[in-house]
């Protein structure tokens, strides 16, 4: 039986989806577990994406409903996230500061 991938992501989000289908009676396993973690740019060209997600081919469409849920909750969680943690400006020395953090990392004056 034919191993088709749905998913490429970091290994934390990789080895969620595959619990979620696993919990879900969907058969999934990781791809590329060890070389994703060593060395991503060797399997996906610069890029950490590299461990994958499969299920058996005869149960996509079990896994499709499962895969499009975790990556709209993604997709939710980054932008309420981006929001959170925007880069900010010094009012006093006019360096950027990461958006986490709350006093300025030069001249340590509190973000307005």
């Amino acid at each position: 039986m034919p191993w088709v991938i749905v998913y490429a992501g970091g290994a934390a989000d990789s080895a969620l989806l595959r619990d979620l289908l696993d919990a879900a009676g969907v058969s999934a396993r990781l791809g590329d577990e060890v070389m994703g973690t060593m060395a991503p740019y060797v399997i996906a060209a610069g890029t950490t994406a590299a461990i994958t997600v499969l299920v058996p081919d005869d149960q996509i469409d079990e896994a499709r409903e499962v895969v499009v849920e975790f990556a709209e909750r993604a997709r939710n969680d980054a932008r309420v996230g981006s929001l959170q943690f925007e880069p900010w400006e010094c009012p006093c020395c006019h360096e950027q500061n990461d958006g986490s953090f709350e006093i300025c990392w030069n001249c340590q004056t509190e973000k307005a």
